[in-house]
């Protein structure tokens, strides 16, 4: 096994037993509240990750498909008492039919104009939950209630450690399915599709049906992060400090300081991220100025991401300690003489002639 391999092994062992144990042994409310919001962006910009990493999609409405999934999910419980758990999905089904009408209308257009696109569905998402006040009660906020108890488990807001490790299977289910897909041979057209739009086209797959198939994905999963976040905080406000742009630059933001087209290196990200914001807590105002300036750095320093610095490392120590540059053996080099300079070349038979 090649060490680079061992050492993806030990780093996905290392971060399970982090956020396994970390939490319960610390017995801190606040340090749970920093390890939910660190799987809460790991996982949101992993999605993100997904359809930009993968087939360069620009979803700048992240902010909105997450209010749309939470307030499905708070509405139905709210006015028709249908349970948290069955919210879950009707968020990601919300988020779901939303991105599949996105979708068509812009996936056969590139680059910034479905950025921008999203970006106007998410604005009305949020403008529509602000003026229904009648359902939503706008800015007098939704209070949406807890998950009931589950196999003996209880999820109230005052133990937020329940909470805790119901977000950390729902974010091993969704890394889970979208590494499985990333490595199908779904994910292997996503990366042609990435690298070569009309080559692929000319092979005879169809583009705009791929992309829309990562782009639901993803939209429903955002819903189902949605309905859980609306849980957890109890109350939901449509604002656009919670919901709006500035949501969807912190998730941007995690997903390239981790590395694009990994996945995985959004949960360095999110550690980056989370640390960085609650050591500066100070200057919270000021911290989409310091996200920025955190993300310029890091891509000069980095251009890959923390997860190529990583994958840097785990190639040096590689090359280091299992001599991939070996030198040849000192007789096996005598008996065959001294190398020539410049390439080997093979004798070239004379023609045959054919009586």
């Amino acid at each position: 096994m090649k060490i680079s391999s061992l050492w993806g092994y030990l780093g996905a062992g290392l971060a399970l037993l982090v956020l396994l144990l970390v939490p319960p042994l610390a017995d801190n409310h606040y340090i749970t509240a920093v390890f939910v919001s660190v799987l809460l962006f790991f996982i949101l910009a992993a999605l993100f990750d997904f359809m930009l990493g993968y087939l360069n999609i620009f979803n700048f409405g992240m902010g909105g498909f997450m209010a749309l999934g939470a307030y499905t999910s708070g509405l139905l419980t709210h006015h028709f008492g249908i349970s948290p758990w069955i919210g879950l999905l009707a968020g990601g089904c919300s988020t779901l039919l939303l991105g599949l009408f996105a979708g068509v209308i812009t996936l056969r257009l590139r680059g910034i104009y479905i950025g921008l696109t999203t970006l106007f569905l998410a604005e009305f998402v949020l403008f529509a939950l602000s003026n229904l006040r009648e359902y939503t009660r706008g800015a007098a906020g939704l209070q949406v209630s807890t998950f009931p108890d589950l196999f003996g488990i209880s999820f109230g807001r005052g133990d937020p450690l329940s909470l805790y490790y119901l977000l950390f299977v729902i974010c091993v289910v969704i890394y889970a399915s979208l590494h499985f897909l990333v490595r199908s041979r779904v994910g292997l057209v996503f990366k042609a599709i990435r690298d070569d739009q009309l080559g692929t086209s000319v092979l005879g797959f169809n583009v705009v049906r791929y992309k829309l198939l990562n782009f639901a994905v993803a939209s429903f999963f955002t819903g189902v992060v949605g309905a859980f976040y609306g849980n957890y905080i109890g109350i939901l406000v449509p604002t656009t400090q919670e919901f709006g742009i500035s949501r969807t630059t912190e998730i941007l933001t995690i997903a390239y300081v981790g590395g694009r087209g990994t996945l995985w290196g959004s949960l360095l990200g999110a550690f980056a991220l989370i640390g960085l914001q609650e050591g500066f807590r100070v200057i919270d105002e000021w911290r989409l100025v310091l996200y920025g300036a955190f993300l310029v750095f890091v891509l000069m320093v980095f251009p890959q991401g923390l997860a190529g610095a990583v994958k840097q490392l785990a190639g040096w120590v590689e090359a280091r300690f299992t001599g991939s540059a070996q030198q040849e053996d000192p007789e096996q080099k005598a008996s065959t003489g001294p190398a020539q300079d410049g390439p080997e070349v093979t004798p070239k038979l004379p023609d045959r002639k054919v009586p």
